[in-house]
């Protein structure tokens, strides 16, 4: 998996998927980069996912040097068309003890 400015080799566990009503599957990214400090949506992410993972990359944090600047995620079964934003499966996936929801939650 290449992003630009990753380092490290973090692993943040399986991405999560779901089923929508009409049987297609569909990745579920995290909504809010892995500091807890920004919404994805809001600040800018880069998503990449290929037959070795998916990275979700902060924009925001790897402008202000934050690290790790972005989510990695390993796969399993085939890559979905489609994906969404939902933080709840990986609440517990942060890497700051300190990092709480951010205010905007």
């Amino acid at each position: 998996m290449n992003v630009e400015g990753l380092t490290g080799e973090q692993n943040d566990g399986l991405v999560n998927y779901r089923v929508d009503p009409r049987g297609e599957r569909v990745v579920v990214l995290p909504a809010t980069c892995r500091a807890g400090r920004h919404s994805l949506v809001v600040a800018g992410y880069r998503a990449v996912a290929d037959s070795a993972g998916v990275a979700v990359e902060c924009q925001t944090c790897r402008a202000e040097g934050v690290s790790p600047a972005a989510w990695l995620f390993g796969t399993a079964g085939p890559l979905a068309a489609r994906a969404e934003f939902d933080d709840q499966p990986y609440l517990d996936r942060r890497t700051r003890a300190d990092a709480a929801l951010p205010s905007w939650k």
